[in-house]
This record gives structure tokens, C-alpha cells and sequence, in this order.
């Protein structure tokens, strides 16, 4: 699947220039200089602006950033990502000023930038999946086709749009009669073109079920096709004279019938300067067979490297390797919050500890706890009127809204806050965004209700497997770093009215 994703549009596109005899029109140089600027530029966008997308996912399932973080994550970064996939064609129109290539020898050029661009970025946030293995033993099948149809269809195709609406733009060939409407079409077409590559990087961190990123993706991506296809028609139709040679007669490459030179075919309408000389119809084997072959080597090439990438398996034998239990450090010297007007009350880590600690972030009525060490991670410690609600229903609440798209490991028995019975769940989260820097999320939810009032505390992070030479060397079904200190404030809470001392 990732195989496909990366490859499968951009080979389909080479198969189509080699149909197209694009060599015969467009310098070999100028294609090789896109595909290197594009890689480049793919690779080295996708590693700097690759954690702070993170950032952007983990504030989109529940952590909270400042306003500055989310310009950046949600303006700034979609902006670069849509001026990246035409900067490649930028460049190579800089150098080929005084070309007299036509607009379609632009939309090659353009077309192809952006796909090696997106691939390239695409391979890069893809890359780190290859060491879960060969296959997706745990991820559910919903998730992987979503992803599968977003990666491999959707955005190389908005990126191929893109790039070639520009690369028409950039070489059209327009003569005295219609530049004042070019100017206006020119640039309506980028603008449009930027929109809607930014839409489909805020769709990308967007807080929103899976289904419907997968309906937004593919709706954009279809947008973009159609918007190609009016830049298509109107620079065929629009074209300066000199682009066309012929008579007063010319043959139609869509019916094959002889015509009146036009700029339109009055037999069939297609745009006469696309088929001007008939095209070789291409048979199915002539491009299945390239296509299927240059994906099956990047398949090949994808499979070698999960199974040399993927750690092996440690396993237990106690003894000796019987660890110890993760036995926390008393709490009760902490500096403790007050939330909600005195509803509740909770330990949390002072200065100088790992935690970096906010108060009443939006939407929270608590504390929550951001982890600067090992793995990283977040963990919330908040409260909110039950509302005659169970804990089990608050926990799957927040989960579906919090965590759309989590697939729930294990319910924790026995669960309690503040050493009252509750309810808790483990669950696990995977990133439909490639950018997310994360495989697979590991989130914790614990919910007691008292005096009609919930105590909740959530903790999330990446999932690292408890093994002999990791943690404590105890195994734990949490699997997940900053759960190793989240009882000992989870027992901390209290609610109003309650004694400090517990029996």
C-alpha cells in the first residue's frame, strides 16, 4: 500500500508523457531539473516542517497550543506546502524565459514538478511506517484504505492539478486580443490553485472524523481536476495563432475528420491545437504493463526495507528478567491545583520536574501536563459536571470527540480515581496524517463520578512496547511512557468536601 501511494500517479504520468511522445517538445533538461528541485524540496520540507505538524495533530486530539503554534501549524505551513509544489516550475520558467514552448509543454513540466515534489514528501513522513512490518497487524482496515486513497489518490492528483494549472499559466502563449482576460484568468487560476492545496493541508490536521477527511480529500482533489480542465480548455482555445501550424483546413485528432482551421473542432468541439496531428491510440498492456512494473520495484524496494527496518520481537524470561513495578515518588509534598471554583483539587508537578505544566487551558477546566522527556506526551488532569452521566459514558464520549477514530485495546479493570471506583479505558489512535510523526498513538482515559461531578484524567503519547531494555524492564499492558507516572496523581484528586487523608 505505501508502495502504491508513492509511486502509483507519478509512474501512471510517465507512462502518459512516454504515450504523449512528450520528449519531442519539452527539454530533457528541463524535466530532470524539476524532478531533482522537487525531491530536494519534497525531502527538505517534509523534515523541518514535519514536527511541527505533529505539534498540530496532537493539539487536534486534545493537547492545546498558543495562538503563535497554531498560525504557524494551521496558515503558515498549508501556505508553504502549496508554494512548494509549484516552486519547482518557478524555477525552471526563471531559466526558460525567452521559450516558445506552449502551454502544454508548461502543464508537462508543471504537472511533473508537483508530483515528485508530493512524492518525495510523501515518502519521507511514509518511511517511518515501514517499521511496524511488512503488514499492519494491528491498525484497522478502514484506516489503512483511507489512507491508501488520500496518499495515493487524492493528493497526487490535487498536486498534479496544481502544478499543471501553473505550468499552463506560466507558458501560455497569448496573443494582444486576449490579455487583459488573461491577466484575470492567470490570476484567478493561482489564487484558486494556492486555496486549494492550503484546504487540503488543514484538512489533513483537522479535528474530524475519518470518513469525512476521506470525503473532504477526495472532494478537493476532484476540484482541483476540474479547475485544470477549464485551464486546459481555455488556453487551447485561447492560444496564439503561432502555436498552431496548418492551412485553412486541418485534421481533428479526436473524430479523424478534416475541418476548417478553428480553434475548436465544429464536428466534435474538442480544442483543435490538442489534436492537431493525431494521436497513436495506446493499448492496455502498453501501459499496464510499464505502470505495474515500476510500482512492483518500489512494492519490492518497500518490503526489503520494512523487514530490515522492523526490530525483533523480545521476549520474557523471568527470571531473571523480572523487572520491577513501576512504584512512583510521593506526591503529597507537590504543589497541588484548584479547579473549577473549588470543585476539585489535584497534585501536579512542581518547577524543575519534566512536566511542563497549564493551567485552565481552553475548553479544560484542570491541569494539563506536557512531557519533555523520553517518548513525550501529554497528560490532562481536569474535572467537569457529570451531568447524571456514568463514567463509562464520559469516557467514550471523550474518546469519540476527543480521539475520532480510536480503537479501543482494553477496558482497565478495577479503575478508579481518586481511590473512587470509576471506569477506564485503553485505546489506540493512528494518524491518518502521514505528517503526525507518530504510527500509532497509545491514549489512557480514567473517569470517577462524585457529588454528580466527573474527575478525568487522560494521558497520551506515542505506544513503545514495555520490554526487558525499556522502562522498568516490568511488563506493562499501558505501553506508554507517561503512564508510568500518571497514577500517582490520578490518586491525588479530590473533590470537594472530601478528607486529604484517605483510609
Amino acid at each position: 500500500m505505501l508502495g502504491t501511494a508513492m509511486s502509483g500517479i507519478p509512474v501512471l504520468f510517465l507512462v502518459y508523457l512516454r504515450e504523449v511522445h512528450a520528449r519531442n517538445s519539452v527539454p530533457a533538461r528541463y524535466l530532470a531539473l524539476v524532478t531533482i528541485l522537487g525531491l530536494g524540496m519534497g525531502v527538505g520540507w517534509s523534515l523541518i516542517a514535519g514536527p511541527t505538524i505533529a505539534d498540530a495533530y496532537n493539539d487536534a486530539v486534545g493537547a492545546q497550543m498558543d495562538i503563535s503554534q497554531k498560525l504557524l501549524s494551521w496558515l503558515a505551513i498549508p501556505i508553504s506546502e502549496a508554494l512548494l509544489m509549484v516552486a519547482p516550475t518557478l524555477v525552471v520558467r526563471a531559466i526558460d524565459r525567452r521559450s516558445t514552448a506552449g502551454s502544454l509543454d508548461g502543464f508537462t513540466i508543471g504537472a511533473w514538478g508537483a508530483l515528485v515534489t508530493n512524492g518525495a514528501s510523501t515518502a519521507t513522513l511514509l518511511a517511518p511506517q515501514l517499521a511496524t512490518g511488512v503488514s499492519g497487524d494491528n491498525q484497522p482496515v478502514d484506516a489503512l484504505l483511507v489512507e491508501a486513497m488520500v496518499e495515493g489518490l487524492a493528493w497526487p492528483v490535487a498536486s498534479l492539478a496544481t502544478g499543471g494549472a501553473i505550468g499552463i499559466v506560466l507558458w501560455f502563449n497569448r496573443s494582444a486580443t486576449v490579455s487583459s482576460r488573461f491577466r484575470r484568468v492567470a490570476s484567478t487560476s493561482v489564487a484558486l490553485t494556492m486555496l486549494n492545496m492550503t484546504a487540503m493541508c488543514v484538512v489533513d490536521i483537522a479535528p474530524i472524523s475519518l470518513y469525512l477527511y476521506l470525503g473532504l480529500q477526495m472532494l478537493i482533489g476532484l476540484l482541483a481536476v476540474l479547475a485544470l480542465r477549464v485551464a486546459i480548455a481555455y488556453a487551447l482555445l485561447r492560444r496564439h495563432p503561432d502555436e498552431v501550424d496548418g492551412n485553412d483546413t486541418m485534421p481533428c485528432g479526436e473524430c479523424d475528420h478534416t475541418v476548417p482551421r478553428m480553434a475548436f473542432c465544429p464536428d466534435c468541439g474538442a480544442a483543435m491545437p490538442a489534436g492537431a496531428v493525431p494521436l497513436t491510440k495506446s493499448g492496455y498492456l502498453r501501459v499496464a504493463i510499464p505502470a505495474t512494473a515500476g510500482v512492483g520495484v518500489t512494492v519490492a524496494i518497500g518490503m526489503v526495507a520494512a523487514t530490515l527496518m522492523t526490530p525483533t520481537t523480545e521476549t520474557y524470561v523471568c527470571p531473571p528478567d523480572c523487572g520491577k513495578p513501576p512504584i512512583g515518588n510521593p506526591v503529597e509534598t507537590n504543589p497541588r491545583f484548584s479547579g473549577d471554583d473549588g470543585a476539585f483539587s489535584v497534585s501536579y508537578p512542581g518547577e524543575g520536574s519534566v512536566y511542563e505544566a497549564t493551567f485552565d487551558p481552553p475548553g479544560i477546566n484542570g491541569v494539563q501536563l506536557k512531557y519533555l522527556g523520553g517518548d513525550t506526551g501529554t497528560l490532562t488532569l481536569f474535572g467537569k459536571p457529570a451531568e447524571e452521566r456514568t463514567p463509562k459514558q464520559i469516557a467514550q464520549q471523550l474518546l469519540n470527540t476527543k480521539y475520532p477514530g480510536a480503537v479501543v485495546d482494553y477496558e482497565i479493570p478495577n479503575a478508579s480515581v481518586g481511590y473512587q471506583p470509576g471506569y477506564g479505558v485503553v485505546a489506540d489512535v493512528y494518524p491518518r496524517d502521514t505528517s503526525s510523526g507518530y504510527t500509532r498513538l497509545r491514549v489512557i482515559i480514567m473517569v470517577a463520578v462524585r457529588h454528580d461531578y466527573a474527575l478525568i484524567a487522560m494521558a497520551a503519547g506515542p505506544y513503545h512496547k514495555f520490554t526487558p531494555s525499556y522502562g522498568t524492564g516490568h511488563p506493562s499492558g499501558a505501553n506508554l511512557e507517561v503512564a508510568m507516572d500518571m497514577g500517582k496523581y490520578v490518586n491525588s484528586f479530590r473533590w470537594n468536601g472530601d478528607r486529604y487523608e484517605h483510609p
